[in-house]
């Protein structure tokens, strides 16, 4: 009752709770007791995700909420077990649940817009191109697959991101959404930790355009020199995007170059266009 009820007053605000609760019933239950209350978590979160059913649903399509409670799920009860594994050793840091939430809110972000973008593609395309609306589909199971993939390597603690696979998955999203993308990379091999924050950056960057501005051109720049590698991410149509939209992310990517010894920015520039900018050391890297 705890963790449905408060959908018919908040909404898809509430929408990170089955998560949890399925993690920990994976974590806690006997095996089959355990996958069966996962299932019908994720089941019933899809469906008070229907508007058809519950015209109060203000949340994400069925698919979508599915597939973050699954992967919400999932990531909780590798961090419990873990934990109890680690039993004899010292406590979690404080720091360590802020890790993890805002781990998370990188990991999904990014998927589950991706995620939204084929879907409502796809069910645009239906009536008219059945065949291009499958190649959406088949593409929103593949992306599925990768986000529960880094949920997975997350709920170990680490998990590296290729920069030049994010690019092309970023170059794909956005033409998708009908944006004119240009793509530069001019670097040479860097430390995978630096790559790893490079390309995290990247992901929320290219979420934020695709959520919060009416974009039809981005430009996508790394490059190396003098000792360090640089991210740029320029978008047209940010005119109603103030700084703080979607904070916890760009406050997370914030601290993730500042830990590498870098410096991030996120800006304005001119009357329309948004910037992002990180650079970090190649110097630094531990």
């Amino acid at each position: 009752m705890l963790t449905f009820l408060p959908f018919a007053l908040v909404g898809h605000m509430w929408a990170a709770v089955p998560g949890l609760v399925a993690g920990n019933t994976l974590a806690l239950f006997p095996r089959i007791a355990g996958w069966s209350a996962f299932a019908l978590v994720v089941a019933a979160t899809s469906l008070l995700q229907t508007p058809a059913l519950l015209p109060w649903s203000l949340g994400s399509p069925p698919l979508e909420a599915a597939i973050a409670t699954t992967a919400t799920g999932l990531l909780i009860s590798g961090y419990v077990i873990r934990r109890h594994d680690q039993g004899t050793a010292p406590p979690a840091s404080p720091e360590e649940p802020q890790r993890l939430a805002r781990d998370l809110h990188d990991l999904l972000g990014y998927s589950l817009s991706a995620i939204k973008l084929k879907s409502e593609l796809a069910h645009r395309l239906t009536p008219s191109q059945p065949d291009r609306a499958q190649e959406h589909l088949a593409d929103i199971l593949d992306i599925a697959g990768r986000a529960l993939s880094d949920v997975r390597s997350l709920a170990r603690s680490y998990r590296r991101l290729s920069l030049s696979d994010t690019s092309d998955s970023a170059k794909t999203m956005l033409a998708a959404a009908n944006i004119d993308v240009r793509v530069e990379l001019d670097h040479t091999p860097m430390p995978e930790e630096i790559e790893t924050v490079l390309a995290t950056v990247l992901r929320e960057a290219i979420t934020n355009v695709l959520r919060h501005s009416d974009a039809e051109n981005c430009a996508i720049t790394v490059r190396q020199a003098d000792g360090a590698v640089e991210l740029d991410v320029v978008n047209d149509g940010a005119t109603d995007r103030p700084i703080s939209s979607d904070c916890n992310g760009v406050r997370n990517q914030a601290e993730r170059v500042h830990a590498a010894g870098g410096t991030f920015i996120a800006r304005h520039v001119g009357t329309d266009r948004f910037h992002v900018h990180a650079s970090i050391p190649t110097a630094t890297a531990a």
